[in-house]
C-alpha cells in the first residue's frame, strides 16, 4: 500500500481508498488496460509486420509445378507477425501474451480463491502459480501480490527448502568410477 495526495484537499491517503476520508472526494485512477506482450520475455515493446509475398515459395512452386506454382508465393502473405524489440523473438499475432495488469484483476473473488488455495495445503508456489495463470502478470508482480495478500490475512508464506546441488557431482563421480571399472575388467 502506498500513500498518494488527495487532488482536492492535498492530504495523504491510501492508494487503495475509493474516497478521501478528509473531504470525501472520489479518487479516480487511470488504470492501464490489457496489453499484448512477448510470450518469451513478457516485454510490451513489440513491432508488427505483415508477411507479404514470398519469392522463395514462388520460385520453388514454379520449379515444381510450372507457372501455376508462382501462386505459392502468396501462401501466408496476409499473416501478421510480431517481433519483440527486447529479445528479438518473432511470433504470430495470435501467440502474443495478453497481460492484464494486477490492479485491474485484483478482485475480492480472486483474492479469496488465493487464500483458500493457500489454506488447503499452505503451498505458496500453488497460490502463486494460480494467480499468475489467472492474470497473466509477470513473475515479480504475482509474487509480490500473493505475498502481500497472505500477510494481510495472517498467513506467513513458508519458504521452499533449497535443494542440494551436490547430487549431480556425486552421480558423475560414481558414473566415472563405474565406467573405469568396466574398462578395467575388459582389458
Amino acid at each position: 500500500m502506498a500513500l498518494i495526495n488527495c487532488p482536492e484537499c492535498d492530504k495523504q491517503i491510501s492508494d487503495k481508498a475509493q474516497n478521501c476520508p478528509g473531504c470525501g472526494m472520489p479518487i479516480i485512477r487511470n488504470e492501464p488496460e490489457e496489453y499484448l506482450a512477448c510470450p518469451k520475455c513478457k516485454s510490451k515493446e513489440l513491432h508488427s509486420e505483415k508477411s507479404g509475398f514470398s519469392g522463395g515459395k514462388a520460385l520453388t512452386g514454379a520449379v515444381l509445378t510450372g507457372g501455376i506454382g508462382i501462386l505459392a508465393g502468396t501462401i501466408g502473405s496476409k499473416d501478421i507477425y510480431l517481433t519483440c524489440l527486447k529479445c528479438n523473438h518473432r511470433f504470430k499475432a495470435g501467440q502474443a501474451l495478453v497481460v492484464k495488469p494486477t490492479n485491474i484483476l485484483t478482485t475480492p473473488e480472486l483474492d479469496k480463491k488465493i487464500i483458500v488455495k493457500y489454506g488447503q495445503n499452505e503451498n505458496f508456489v500453488d497460490s502463486f502459480n494460480f494467480y499468475k495463470n489467472e492474470t497473466n502478470c509477470t513473475t515479480n508482480e504475482a509474487a509480490k501480490h500473493v505475498s502481500e495478500l497472505l500477510k494481510e490475512n495472517g498467513f506467513e508464506p513458508k519458504k521452499e527448502p533449497k535443494k542440494s546441488q551436490n547430487t549431480g557431482c556425486a552421480g558423475m563421480i560414481l558414473l566415472f568410477v563405474l565406467i573405469g571399472s568396466i574398462i578395467y575388467m575388459i582389458i
